[in-house]
């Protein structure tokens, strides 16, 4: 299952990541040749249009072709050589003509005739990129169809979120009022707590939702030695201060208070504001990972592919169901967004150093860009490659 559940939700992120690129691009009148999910040998393709769409045999990327990224002199005579050669051959294997006879007159009339046809429309397409291809359109446009990918991925990680609180119906411990909703029998805080008490300090500090007061709690039981903790309560709209004592648990082995929270349900207000707020801390979690990465206090080796993600997958789905391979889509849509922004070529983040120095008249060489990209792109197939060799060792430990 954690093969299957990968798949899907790799190739759902890197089909809305690309959908960003090609929506924009599409907008601000680019030609597109191709959008892909995947990569290596196509296994289906529709062509609509001047696009083909297509899904390809390796899961592990995708992208979208729009024409004008890359600066390629048009040579005329070396492009009808080419296709001269190809519709000769063409045409031999459909005449049967294999012993290069293309003296015939209407071979040869026949030759001329579907070059023509494929050199007009080749000069319309070379017209069409020199007029909307990528580097033909404004820096705010390419800007624009750079970002989007990004964009997508952070707007479907909300989205997601959302979703998450919504079927739940109620609000995280985060961001729950600290509301006993249930007092175990065996606790020494039964009959001294009742149902619907908000907990408003813990030993005169302020406690704002439920993650905070067990929080204070696992604080106080570390050095806890049998004394009282006073604990202010809003009861009956009354404030109160109880006196209570911890409980030992044998499970978790250490002392608790023993209530457990109630429900509190959630407005689509409040889920939206909750939604940005775990997005952001998704955020940071995904920012510090790069930064500890960066500094050296986190091993290459103990970073995770897609080799290595269908086994924590299936851990996680086997611990929470669907909704922690909603949780996994959140954290790696977030994580694919802040790597395609890092400035490295060929990255999206890469091209948008390339590009934003444009909105103030600066202009970069684009065939020293070009093959600052290339050196980018070699240089993350070799990161690709190291990953997966740690990945696959992973397997055998």
């Amino acid at each position: 299952m954690g093969m299957v559940f990968t798949i899907v939700i790799l190739g759902l992120i890197i089909f809305l990541h690309e959908l960003g690129h090609f929506a924009t691009a599409k907008y601000f009148g680019m030609p597109v040749t191709e959008f892909a999910i995947g990569m290596g040998p196509k296994i289906f393709s529709l062509k609509k249009n001047e696009t083909t769409y297509s899904i390809r045999i390796l899961p592990l990327g995708g992208f979208v072709n729009i024409e004008g990224m890359q600066h390629e002199r048009f040579d005329l005579e070396v492009f009808k050589k080419e296709k001269m050669d190809e519709i000769i051959e063409e045409l031999k294997n459909e005449t049967g003509n294999k012993d290069n006879e293309i003296e015939d007159e209407k071979f040869i009339d026949e030759v001329e005739r579907r070059l023509s046809k494929v050199v007009e429309k080749e000069l319309k397409r070379q017209e069409n990129i020199q007029k909307n291809g990528f580097f033909a359109k404004s820096p705010f446009s390419r800007f624009v169809v750079l970002i989007a990918g990004v964009v997508m991925n952070f707007i479907s990680a909300l989205a997601v979120l959302f979703i998450i609180l919504s079927v739940a119906g109620v609000l995280p411990p985060k961001y729950s009022q600290a509301i006993v909703g249930g007092v175990e029998q065996s606790s020494k805080v039964n009959g001294r707590l009742k149902v619907n008490d908000k907990i408003l300090a813990i030993n005169g500090k302020n406690i704002s939702n439920w993650s905070e007061m067990t929080k204070r709690i696992g604080e106080i039981s570390k050095n806890y030695k049998n004394e009282d903790i006073a604990l202010k309560i809003l009861r009956d709209n009354k404030e109160i201060t109880e006196n209570v004592k911890l409980t030992y648990n044998e499970e978790v082995k250490g002392n608790i208070l023993g209530v457990h929270l109630l429900s509190q349900k959630s407005t689509i207000g409040e889920r939206v504001k909750i939604s940005f707020s775990m997005f952001g801390d998704y955020f940071k979690i995904t920012l510090d990972g790069v930064r500890m990465l960066i500094t050296g206090k986190v091993a290459m080796k103990e970073m995770t592919g897609p080799v290595g993600l269908p086994k924590i997958v299936g851990e996680a789905y086997g611990q929470g169901g669907i909704f922690a391979m909603l949780g996994v889509f959140v954290l790696i849509s977030i994580n694919i967004g802040i790597m395609n922004l890092l400035p490295i070529p060929a990255l999206d983040g890469g091209r948008l150093i390339f590009v934003i120095p444009e909105f103030f008249g600066i202009k970069v060489n684009k065939k020293i860009e070009e093959k600052i990209h290339m050196i980018g792109m070699i240089f993350l197939l070799v990161l690709m490659l190291v990953i997966v060799f740690f990945d696959v060792t992973k397997y055998f430990q």
